[in-house]
């Protein structure tokens, strides 16, 4: 039976364990993602973490795929808005990174900011 890995790449820190990142970075190289700059990322991190749900479908159709979401956040770290800036395949993943980064609680920094995700969507057997 296949194991389910949908992964989050985010800054080292917020995994605490380099093994974790190691392997979402091997996903993303995998699947073909963009690479997001460190300026670009959101540096603050999260206060807690939502994982994004794989969509039934693609995952009985075994499509793998990623998203890029393009944050704003208040000073305080509320979501102001976000959106899809890429993904792959288009229409796939989407819904299913927005609804994690809305159920995201990111720290605030006493200013505002936008910053990006990026969201890989991988099955392996």
């Amino acid at each position: 039976m296949r194991a389910l890995f949908v992964s989050l790449l985010l800054t080292p820190f917020l995994f605490g364990c380099a093994g974790v990142n190691d392997r979402s970075e091997y996903q993303a190289q995998r699947l073909g993602a963009p690479v997001i700059a460190d300026a670009e990322k959101c540096p603050d991190g999260i206060d807690a973490q939502s994982m994004p749900r794989y969509p039934e479908e693609a995952y009985r159709s075994n499509i793998e795929g990623w998203v890029v979401v393009d944050i704003e956040l208040s000073a305080e770290g509320a979501l102001v808005s976000r959106r899809i800036e890429a993904e792959q395949p288009n229409g796939i993943f989407g819904q299913a990174a927005l609804d994690s980064v809305d159920n995201n609680a990111f720290k605030g920094t006493g200013k505002a900011r936008t910053c990006k995700m990026l969201y890989t969507f991988g099955l392996n057997s």
